[in-house]
């Protein structure tokens, strides 16, 4: 639930911008807010994801996940709340920029739940189900992005006959109710366990771990105290010298794994929000959806337009689907390359036939493309690109290491959402750019090194897995923990 409710409070901006700005500037020609508004209002958000991604991420290194995560959660439930309530004596740019305030918050408490999620998932599955357990929280995207359509359509159709004034809860209602599944998430993250990868890697207390790991499967664990005894030791050896995040060790084992999941997620970030946040702009410059200066009720046009942005990521949900169901059988890799592949391909039909796109005719046409390109970014670099990082770096690390990842590529979101806010004159140029970012990810894509089917101590090269005597529980129930003591699988 925590990406799903990520999901929702990122992109649900996108569909009452344009009632913001008939609300405070409606007295403009365009009734519009001026483009620089436009674009605070949809990108500080992400803007708080970076300091976010990088801080919590440290923190959740040396803290643990549990306890991080559920700052960032109660941080999130309380940023939504005060998002739907920002109010000023004064109307206009005072009620934005309270919402701008609350937004960047709601952003960074957002960052910290990326690296988390993942770790706390990679840490938790075992080598056979791992990528689809992480796959399937990744997915919970689409189910968030998807239901901020809905809570959009909903509540713009309830109040299409309302007055001005009250046109002014259509958002509040739509921002607030992100606090619903983060307050969910909250309670039922908080009753499980620290994961037994890092209480025993990182925090060096195997007894606890094989305590942990008793509680999640539900069955008494008695450890080996002679396997115990020699995994501490062992340990303890190894935090005399472990290498730190800046150190040429560190270099030389994961420099290039660092920036290859860095650059892909900054490609693939700048191609997925741009189009996204900016659906409703582009959609309206082909000519699919009315502009919003044309005489007509603004709340109608966010009805079609949310309808419109339902339906697009509503049928681009089997991606997700897909990435789940085959990223151990594919592996990551293929399936990252593929995806950078047809994003390519469908980006550039987009870029090379733009005039063609908008005659009448055409632009169911364009739709369905774009919708393409969403579809094999969900079965593809979307959701490997947050896999990766939480696999390919030591548990020390990893947390870190992820949110660096995820924090680059949050600066290209900015970047693209902020060409696509202030050049939406040249979306064809811009077009033929993200062709460009893509075939930049295919590059990347080939320093990273093939995860499936191997255990993250074989993949980080730290302590070795050994094979779990209860292998009908590592099926049944995704938490596994760390293989340091003879009972406890990691």
């Amino acid at each position: 639930m925590g990406f799903f409710t990520d999901a929702y409070d990122l992109f649900s901006i996108s569909l009452v911008v344009d009632v913001i700005g008939h609300r405070y500037y409606g007295y403009r020609d365009d009734g519009r807010p001026p483009r620089g508004v436009s674009a605070a209002i949809s990108v500080i958000a992400l803007c708080g994801t970076i300091p976010g991604q990088l801080v919590f991420g440290w923190l959740g290194d040396k803290m643990g996940r549990k306890r991080i995560y559920g700052y960032t959660l109660i941080l999130m439930v309380a940023c939504s709340l005060a998002s739907g309530f920002s109010f000023s004596k004064r109307t206009g740019k005072s009620v934005v920029t309270v919402l701008c305030f609350f937004r960047f918050w709601l952003g960074v408490s957002i960052g910290g739940d990326y690296p988390l999620s993942a770790t706390i998932m990679s840490e938790y599955a075992n080598k056979r189900t791992r990528g689809a357990f992480i796959a399937a929280v990744f997915a919970m995207q689409g189910f968030g992005n998807l239901a901020a359509g809905i809570v959009g359509l909903v509540a713009s159709k309830a109040f299409e006959k309302a007055s001005p004034d009250d046109i002014d809860y259509i958002w509040r209602i739509v921002l607030m109710i992100g606090a619903i599944p983060a307050l969910l998430t909250y309670y039922w993250r908080m009753q499980m366990p620290e994961t037994a990868r890092y209480t025993a890697l990182v925090a060096k207390n195997t007894k606890q771990a094989t305590s942990d790991m008793s509680r999640v499967l539900g069955m008494h664990i008695v450890p080996n105290e002679e396997e115990e005894a020699a995994l501490d030791h062992q340990l303890v050896g190894e935090g005399d010298d472990q290498y730190g995040l800046f150190s040429t060790e560190s270099r030389r084992r994961h420099g290039i794994h660092l920036i290859g999941t860095t650059v892909c997620w900054f490609v693939l970030d700048v191609t997925f929000y741009s189009l996204n946040l900016f659906m409703q702009n582009i959609f309206t410059v082909v000519g699919v959806l009315p502009s919003p200066n044309e005489p007509g009720n603004q709340v109608r046009r966010m009805i079609r337009a949310t309808g419109l942005h339902t339906a697009v990521l509503g049928g681009t949900l089997p991606g997700y689907f897909f990435a789940v169901a085959f990223i151990n059988r594919i592996g990551r890799i293929k399936i990252q390359l593929l995806g950078f592949t047809m994003m390519t391909v469908f980006t550039l039909c987009l870029a090379i036939s733009y005039d063609q796109w908008r005659e009448p005719k055409n632009r169911v046409g364009f739709v369905i493309m774009y919708g393409f390109t969403f579809l094999f970014a969900n079965f593809g670099p979307n959701t490997t690109t947050f896999i990766l990082p939480a696999e390919i770096f030591p548990a020390r690390l990893r947390s870190t290491c992820h949110g660096i990842s995820g924090a680059v590529g949050k600066v290209g979101a900015i970047l693209g959402a902020l060409a696509f806010s202030l050049m939406d004159a040249h979306f064809k140029a811009l077009l033929f750019v993200l062709v460009g970012c893509n075939l930049v990810g295919i590059v990347f894509t080939l320093l990273l090194p093939e995860t499936k089917g191997k255990s993250l101590e074989e993949i980080t090269g730290e302590t070795e897995e050994r094979q779990p005597i209860d292998d009908k529980a590592a099926v049944v129930n995704p938490a596994q923990g760390v293989h340091g003591v003879h009972a406890v699988s990691i």
